[in-house]
């Protein structure tokens, strides 16, 4: 596994917040609300401690998937984990605990746009890693637990990767450490290959248009 700090400076406002809370112009958020977005925004500015890791390659004679199968050929396999860290885990069970559940709840908001987009720009580096060279194009990515992809094949991503590098564990009922964490894995097929998840691939990641 490639293991890097991502060149990546995410940018969360508390406008960003308020739009998850569906605040805007036809419905302004009362200014208590905007000032608990400000702090939150800032607390997760000095809290996050960003890290990924990838494999571009899987080698498909060492890994397989416990249950999953692709609906397609897949001629290349790419393996991905993002992660915010443990200290955020830290501040949202801490405001919790002092049952200030809306600046927790607005905590949970902005630290999955955060993760999201950690996760869009690794998602990013991965289309772009070799389909200009090869014939072959990328699926949207795909995460246990979601869709069809069984919550069990986070065990067999994270060890494949050596996840722990980065301090994310797989706990006994495949939920993944720190909270705030993806594991992802995108399909390569031969461009030949026509298939729904390959068409769709750009409306699942922030980087569109590529």
């Amino acid at each position: 596994m490639t293991t890097v700090e991502p060149e990546l400076e995410f940018r969360l406002s508390a406008d960003d917040i308020l739009r998850e809370m569906k605040y805007g112009p036809s419905r302004p958020a009362p200014e208590r609300i905007v000032t608990l977005a400000q702090d939150v925004a800032k607390e997760i500015e000095q809290t996050v401690e960003p890290a990924w890791g990838l494999n571009l390659e899987v080698d498909m004679e060492d890994f397989e998937f416990s249950d999953y199968t692709a609906g397609f050929p897949v001629k290349r396999l790419s393996l991905a984990a993002v992660t915010l860290g443990h200290e955020l885990d830290t501040a949202m069970r801490f405001h919790r605990e002092k049952e200030e559940d809306s600046y927790e709840y607005m905590l949970q908001l902005g630290a999955n746009l955060v993760v999201e987009s950690l996760a869009d720009h690794v998602n990013h580096l991965i289309c772009h890693s070799r389909d200009r060279e090869h014939a072959l194009n990328p699926a949207f990515r795909k995460s246990p637990g979601v869709g069809r992809v069984p919550l069990q094949e986070n065990r067999a991503i994270a060890e494949y990767l050596m996840a722990d590098r980065i301090q994310i564990e797989v706990t006994d009922l495949f939920q993944l450490l720190p909270k705030k964490t993806i594991l992802f894995f995108v399909e390569w097929a031969p461009r030949k290959i026509r298939h729904n998840d390959l068409k769709k691939r750009c409306h699942h990641c922030g980087k569109n248009p590529c």
